[in-house]
Formats: structure tokens, C-alpha cells, sequence
């Protein structure tokens, strides 16, 4: 695979240099070559990469912590389902580290020293975790994100109501808001890749990569339905209430259907409005 840091830390929307630096001392660390007289260096070598790992994570979850991207509330909550996921997958590293490392160490145990094959399985971890996890999810979201125009992707609907249709528009900015519900998606998608969340049961927010049971593309969490998604499913879960800022978004209520009327900046949906006997 081929890496290169400092290509999408020029490409980013987002400052990731300091996670940049980090990964250059957790590339380091864990490049060490394992072998039968080098097994307590690369032991100590991994744990180092690992500590590295957690600060490159650290690092990209401050980032994201900004008013120019956390503008909401339901950003907040969006924000916290995040961290939520990435915890849940560092926990599946710690059982590793526990079951590759750690307990071969005590004193009463029957093996008296980690061997190659546990060290370069734990190694392999920490490099997936680094490059599928975080390099790769951080490369995707971006290159959706500078498929956006500067003057961002138009959503159009077709509301009919009462036999009558309209044309709804709504403007998704190309701004750090949108890059946070892009790279929101994109992890989902990498973490249920990788495994961790199943182990670790149903994520907070995410059932199989939906909310509710709505399709997450990241688009439509940016819509007023998946926005309103997202306000009921923290309230399900915390209790809090949240009043969605109608002035972020579109004014209708409807979940859209994409059709093939869709070029690089546009999306066409078309929207029927339900009678309200039916909510």
C-alpha cells in the first residue's frame, strides 16, 4: 500500500498535522524487525507504536472538536457517535495487546515469553488500525469531499402535495461541517470492515450503517429527516430532547429517493409528502 501522510495532509480540510507528526513516530516504532534475539526491543518498540496510535487518534478527534464544525447540536451528537465507534475498536486493540502480549508475562504464566508469531500478529494489528482505520478512512472522506464544488452540491426535491408538485432546493456547503458527516459515514463503513463494532455489539447511532432505519449516506444525514433521525435516536438513548436548527438545512420533513437525474453537484430526489394520519 501506498502512503503518503504528507499528501493528505496538504489535501485535508482540516489541520491533521499534528496526527501527521504522530504517525511518523508510530511508523517508527512500529517498523522494528521481530525476530527470535530482538523480542524484547520489538516488545517494547510495539507498546511505543501503540502509544503513537492513541495520539494520532487523540489528535484527529481535537481536531474535529471546533465550533466551525460542531455548529449544532445534532454535530455534537454526530461527534460523540464518533468517538463512541473509535473507542469501541481501540478496545478491540486492547484485548489483543492483553491476549498477544500482557498475560504471557506474568509471573505464574505457562508461557514464559512472548514469540515472534504473537508479536508480528500484534504488530499486524496496530498497522491495520493505522492505515485501514485512519489513513485510508481520512483518504476517502476527502476525496468525497473535494468532489464537491466550491459553491457546494444542490439538492433538488419534487414535493407533491395534494396533487400538486413543487420544487424544493437546498445547498450543502463545501465547508469543515460537511467534512465531519463525510468522514462519519466513511468510518462506519471501515469499522464494520474491520470488525471491531460486531464484537463489540450494535454501535451508538448506527444499526448495520443506518440511523434508525434510514440509509446514511452522508448527504442524507445532512437532510432534515436524517438531522431529525439523529435528534430521536439520542433521545432514545440519553432522554435529552433536541430542537433541530431548521436553519441549517432543508424545511421537509420527507426522506428523499435519489433518481438518475444526478450530475458531479447536483442531486435530484423526488418527495412525497405523507398525510398526516400516517405519521
Amino acid at each position: 500500500m501506498l502512503i503518503s501522510w504528507i499528501n493528505l495532509r496538504e489535501r485535508c480540510p482540516i489541520d491533521i498535522s499534528r496526527l501527521v507528526s504522530h504517525s511518523q513516530g508510530f511508523n517508527s516504532s512500529v517498523g522494528i524487525r521481530i525476530s527470535v534475539r530482538n523480542l524484547d526491543n520489538a516488545k517494547k518498540s510495539l507498546m511505543e507504536a501503540r502509544g503513537k496510535l492513541d495520539l494520532m487518534l487523540t489528535s484527529l478527534q481535537q481536531l474535529l472538536y471546533d465550533r466551525t464544525i460542531l455548529k449544532g447540536r445534532t454535530d455534537e451528537v454526530l461527534y460523540g457517535w464518533l468517538i463512541d465507534n473509535i473507542g469501541r475498536y481501540l478496545k478491540t486493540l486492547d484485548e489483543k495487546e492483553e491476549d498477544f502480549l500482557i498475560k504471557y508475562d506474568e509471573v505464574n504464566s505457562p508461557i514464559k515469553r512472548v514469540g515472534v508469531s504473537r508479536l508480528s500478529a500484534y504488530s499486524k494489528a496496530l498497522k491495520l488500525a493505522s492505515e485501514s482505520l485512519i489513513y485510508e478512512s481520512l483518504s476517502k472522506a476527502i476525496s468525497e469531499y473535494e468532489k464537491i464544488g466550491e459553491n457546494g452540491i444542490k439538492i433538488k426535491y419534487d414535493l407533491e402535495k395534494e396533487g400538486k408538485k413543487s420544487e424544493k432546493e437546498i445547498t450543502i456547503k463545501k465547508e469543515p461541517r460537511t467534512f465531519l458527516y463525510i468522514l462519519f459515514q466513511v468510518l462506519q463503513v471501515t469499522l464494520s470492515l474491520l470488525g471491531g463494532l460486531a464484537r463489540e455489539g450494535k454501535p451508538i447511532g448506527v444499526k448495520k450503517g443506518s440511523v434508525g432505519s434510514y440509509p446514511t449516506t452522508w448527504q442524507s444525514l445532512m437532510t432534515s429527516r436524517g438531522q431529525k433521525e439523529i435528534a430521536e435516536k439520542h433521545k432514545e438513548e440519553t432522554g435529552e430532547e433536541i430542537k433541530v436548527d431548521e436553519s441549517m438545512i432543508d424545511s421537509q420533513n420527507q426522506y428523499p429517493e435519489e433518481t438518475e437525474d444526478t450530475d458531479e453537484n447536483t442531486i435530484y430526489y423526488e418527495e412525497t409528502e405523507e398525510e398526516e394520519d400516517d405519521q
